[in-house]
């Protein structure tokens, strides 16, 4: 019996969800946005580097900043030796038009991951995903509320007595939203994009993007229902 009953708390801790919805979704862009903030406000008046290992580079434009940057190790592989030292001179300019100058001139790009900024490559920028689940429960359930029926009266010629007619609309199922969502936002979906359903909550593997239009989607769906 406790064999059972530990396997069966084992389950539940593997289908135990967080769901998200549009608010917890925009905080995270809102730490984003932040960052570039800081990036737009801090105003260096001097930079100058010659021959310094654009690594280097990076940690001090973090430090300016008061930010966490991460390059990507097996990204920074791919730059030649040469490359990645950083000669440069500049006067009065933001930390962030001073980095993405940096960054070009090593062939990366910016992107964001777990909450900092990541310097990776175009391609793996483009395919950097998160996973979020979604509980959609509450837009699938059957709502019992008892709806007031709609009377018509009825002609002489038709007999007799009030016509009830009683409004009944379905809830969408999770195919249907499932559906909805590859319909309604522009993903790689099937490769980049994935969605998956577990005891009536959506799990999507997606990019960024996808994910704030998705949990938008979800909020407009709640409101009409």
């Amino acid at each position: 019996m406790k064999k059972l009953m530990l396997l069966a708390a084992l389950c539940g801790g593997l289908f135990a969800f967080a769901p998200v919805s549009a608010d917890e979704v925009a905080k995270e862009e809102a730490t984003y946005k932040k960052i570039e903030a800081k990036l737009d406000a801090t105003v260096v008046p001097t930079i100058a580097y010659d021959e310094v290992d654009v690594t280097e580079v990076i940690k001090d434009f973090a430090k300016k900043g008061s930010i966490t940057i991460v390059i990507d190790k097996k990204a920074l592989e791919s730059v030649s030796a040469d490359d990645r030292k950083i000669t440069l001179e500049l006067a009065d300019i933001k930390l962030g038009n001073a980095l993405n100058i940096v960054i070009d001139q090593i062939g990366l790009v910016k992107s964001y991951k777990n909450g900092i900024l990541y310097i990776t490559t175009q391609e793996k920028a483009q395919g950097i995903v998160s996973t979020k689940t979604y509980d959609v429960r509450d837009i699938t359930m059957r709502i019992t509320d008892f709806p007031t029926p709609e009377i018509k009266l009825k002609a002489q010629d038709e007999g007799q007595g009030p016509q009830f007619d009683t409004p009944k609309e379905d809830p969408p199922t999770t195919d249907d939203i499932i559906e909805m969502i590859e319909g309604a936002v522009t993903a790689d979906w099937g490769n980049t994009a994935k969605i998956t359903v577990a005891q009536g909550q959506l799990i999507i593997t997606a990019p960024r993007e996808v994910h704030k239009s998705v949990a938008n989607l979800l909020d407009q769906l709640r409101e009409t229902k």
